[in-house]
């Protein structure tokens, strides 16, 4: 069994109005998305609503899971933290307007003081987090039921199934709906058919991160070079893929790779996750396309350097994690080169566009699947 024992009053029913609490990073929003849909598929009737920041909110707009989408309003909050006053009506607001949804519970994915709150200022009676020990900045005490994982290094998506496990979700799936739009399809068939050669297998070059993240960054000489060694040993042709604020180190590599890699247009998110349904590599660092390339079903190769993967390694058997041990500047061009020939070879039969993996977690995590 995965889950913890549950006692009958932690489980859902159709009556619930359930508020989910993931407010920002897209990585992790998108691991958010499988406990979402062991949630519903096992309590079709229940409402369920999320609250989640700008940041993130694309991708979640429209989903077929979620009843109720609720901005946070991180940015006019943040506009006033120093004045007290209107920071207090700010909050207020944002209370009423969640209390007048009659949340029944509050499922606290976050584990962060913030996202604690946000439980707290909805009003459900029930406000389910992660125990002491697995949350930041004391956030458990703002939760009245508790889950403790089995180890401070599980990955985050199996940490984010056990919460819906204890809300009486079943099922050994790990899988994610996020469906394509028709108009952001038809936005990356565009894009391919500018700039890729008809028959050339495309590589998604992502070398950016948030200023916050920069000490994730594989050098952008690394990715150029990556690039001219790919075109020279396996034929493909790189795409560079970039974010806000992330234009000239794609640049960079773009220029650096001696036209071995071509610069992506600007793109949203969901167009950005089309585009990785029709290419046949991925290769970045631990951020958010990371995590939205194997959600999709594009193979990985995941640069790792300071972050743990045994916490945010892409999920399934055809993705190949590198390991810097400390700086992801310690993995050389050639290795990924090797690593992305050995995935091409497997996934030449692979359906284009990807479609989701659909995975086992008493596969994936065997030590947790064996507790009762």
């Amino acid at each position: 069994m995965h889950a913890l024992m549950t006692h009958s009053s932690s489980l859902l029913g159709e009556r619930d109005r359930v508020l989910l609490i993931r407010l920002g990073a897209v990585g992790d929003v998108l691991r958010t998305l499988p406990a979402l849909h062991l949630i519903r598929r096992t309590f079709p009737a229940t409402h369920l609503a999320w609250i989640v920041e700008d940041l993130s909110r694309d991708l979640l707009e429209g989903h077929p899971e979620i009843d109720e989408l609720i901005r946070f309003p991180v940015r006019e909050l943040r506009a006033v933290t120093a004045r007290p006053t209107r920071l207090w009506a700010g909050l207020a607001s944002l209370s009423r307007s969640l209390r007048a949804r009659q949340f029944s519970v509050a499922v606290d994915f976050q584990g962060s003081f913030k996202s604690g709150l946000v439980a707290c200022l909805s009003g459900a009676p029930r406000r389910l987090g992660f125990a002491a020990g697995h949350c930041r900045e004391m956030s458990f005490l703002l939760s009245n039921q508790h889950v403790r994982p089995p180890s401070r290094t599980l990955n985050r998506v199996e940490k984010n199934l056990l919460l819906a496990d204890h809300l009486g979700a079943v099922g050994d799936e790990v899988t994610a709906l996020l469906p394509e739009r028709e108009e952001d399809g038809r936005r990356a068939d565009a894009i391919l058919r500018e700039l890729v050669p008809r028959g050339r297998a495309v590589v998604l070059l992502s070398p950016g991160t948030s200023r916050r993240q920069r000490h994730k960054r594989w050098p952008a000489e690394y990715f150029a070079r990556l690039a001219s060694l790919m075109r020279e040993s396996l034929d493909t042709l790189s795409l560079v893929v970039w974010g806000p604020g992330e234009e000239g180190t794609a640049q960079a590599v773009v220029v650096g790779s001696g036209g071995a890699a071509l610069m992506a247009p600007p793109t949203d998110l969901r167009t950005l996750a089309a585009l990785l349904r029709r290419s046949r590599l991925f290769v970045g660092a631990d951020t958010g396309p990371m995590h939205l390339a194997w959600l999709v079903g594009c193979p990985v190769v995941a640069l790792f350097g300071p972050t743990d993967p045994r916490l945010n390694s892409p999920l399934g058997p055809e993705h190949v994690v590198l390991n810097g041990a400390g700086s992801t500047a310690s993995i050389r061009p050639e290795e990924v080169v090797t690593a992305g020939g050995r995935i091409l070879a497997r996934s030449a039969l692979n359906r284009i566009p990807a479609a989701a993996p659909r995975l086992s977690r008493a596969a994936l995590f065997p030590a947790v699947a064996g507790r009762d």
